[in-house]
């Protein structure tokens, strides 16, 4: 789900307030993206796109077991909640959604680090039925500013 992290993260903001909370949540998992783009040295957007798309093929896995997991996520978590409570919940919360979210992709997923669970969805990264998704989502989120 490349574009419905941000899209459900200013959705969420909208609705409950604690916007950049929500926001930073829903968007800080794919960090481990850039790493492994920057490790692999993978930089023309071309190779990047094809890169996430068939993973198997150019043998990556982009979501870590180290932030792609309620392990990240309570580590990720865990100096917000220091800050706020309320905040923290708001950021923890906009995270177990970004993992929720990735859970129909076909890729490999280690949401139970350090336990050695594989999860696997279903879709294609980028499929049609993810862009369906994305673009009722799109509409959703139109509509999270004006009600």
């Amino acid at each position: 789900m490349i574009f419905a992290h941000s899209i459900v993260g200013i959705i969420a903001g909208n609705y409950f307030g604690y916007f950049w909370y929500w926001f930073l949540g829903s968007i800080i998992p794919d960090i481990d993206h850039l790493w492994m783009l920057y490790k692999h040295r993978i930089f023309s957007v071309s190779k990047i796109i094809d890169s996430m798309r068939f993973e198997e093929k150019y043998e990556l896995n982009y979501k870590t077991k180290y932030i792609h997991s309620i392990f990240g996520a309570i580590v990720l978590s865990a100096p917000v909640f220091l800050i706020s409570t309320t905040e923290g919940f708001y950021f923890f919360t906009a995270y177990l959604g970004h993992l929720l979210l990735d859970l129909p992709d076909k890729d490999i997923k280690y949401y139970l680090y350090p336990l050695k669970i594989k999860f696997s969805g279903f879709l294609p990264i980028w499929s049609y039925p993810e862009r369906i998704f994305t673009i009722f989502l799109l509409i959703l989120m139109i509509f999270s500013f004006y009600f």
